[in-house]
């Protein structure tokens, strides 16, 4: 190779780039992994697939990686799954985002999809202390309409508990996951690191839009639009439960409402994420009031 023609090429490239508009300093991927902080949580975002892989407050990480399971991090789906199947749309899971980053506003587009005949846009920004906001909105990019609702898919390691107001009866499938507490009429999970048999799913209503875990000491809560059950996808409920056989990690996951959009439409669907450390005097065991208080005092104080 010729070591002069190397060096013009350096020297002239960032030249063009900025020329022909590719290259702008908020533009710039130095790599594919995105920060924003809020308060002392930092999160983590991939390029690729637009993925959160970590989530963490001190030393306290909520979000599974890539070296714990193939499934790993959160990530956005459209529901039902029974449009889809498995696996998830690549262009909208794993292949690489067009990112900007201004300030403390991080943003990423996906690939216009045409198997699935949509594109992804995701927006963090810090929503107050300890808290970030997620704006995702989903396109329609084809020329039909189609029926589809927001999915919100958080991977988060086994050894905590899971909670969240249940939103009474409604028409969800019927759970593979049995073993739970409803305690005033609070659904909580026990995702301890035994592993099982069979993979374990819990389809649920829910209530006032929120859906907490407590780990080592520490409280991740999940805020989002509450939704009835007629406004459920097919074959889902508001608020899902996923446990891998092997405990290598659990799901939480959240669901928007089921809507309609024409060619050209888009939904947004907002979740506001909080790390919260829980006070030594709140223990977390299965159906304590107090940390349930804790939690819903969380939310109402930086309620979006």
């Amino acid at each position: 190779m010729n070591l002069l023609f190397t060096i013009h090429q350096c020297l002239i490239l960032p030249f063009l780039l900025t020329f022909f508009g590719f290259y702008e300093k908020e533009n710039f991927i130095a790599d594919n992994i995105f920060e924003v902080k809020a308060g002392k949580s930092i999160m983590k975002i991939s390029a690729n697939g637009g993925r959160i892989i970590s989530y963490s407050l001190g030393k306290n990480e909520f979000i599974t990686s890539l070296k714990e399971h193939v499934n790993f991090g959160s990530t956005l789906w459209v529901a039902p799954q029974s449009d889809w199947g498995w696996p998830p749309y690549d262009a909208l899971d794993n292949q690489e985002y067009v990112t900007t980053k201004i300030g403390d506003k991080v943003k990423m587009i996906s690939k216009p999809d045409p198997i699935s005949g949509l594109q992804f846009e995701k927006i963090w920004v810090p929503a107050g202390n300890q808290s970030i906001q997620i704006i995702y909105k989903i396109k329609n990019i084809s020329r039909t309409a189609k029926r589809i609702g927001a999915w919100e898919v958080t991977r988060v390691p086994c050894g905590g508990v899971a909670f969240f107001p249940w939103g009474g009866s409604g028409s969800v499938p019927q759970s593979s996951l049995k073993k739970y507490v409803r305690k005033k009429n609070i659904n909580w999970i026990s995702i301890d690191k035994t592993p099982l048999h069979n993979h374990q799913k819990l389809f649920s209503t829910g209530k006032e839009g929120w859906l907490a875990y407590a780990f080592n000491g520490t409280l991740f809560v999940k805020q989002f639009q509450d939704t009835k059950y007629f406004q459920y996808s097919p074959n889902q409920g508001e608020i899902e439960i996923y446990l891998d056989k092997n405990k290598n990690y659990a799901e939480l996951e959240n669901h928007g409402s089921y809507q309609l959009l024409l060619s050209g439409q888009a939904i947004s669907y907002k979740s506001t994420w909080y790390l919260a450390n829980i006070p030594k005097g709140i223990n977390t065991n299965i159906g304590n009031e107090k940390l349930a208080t804790f939690c819903r005092n969380r939310i109402n104080k930086y309620k979006h």
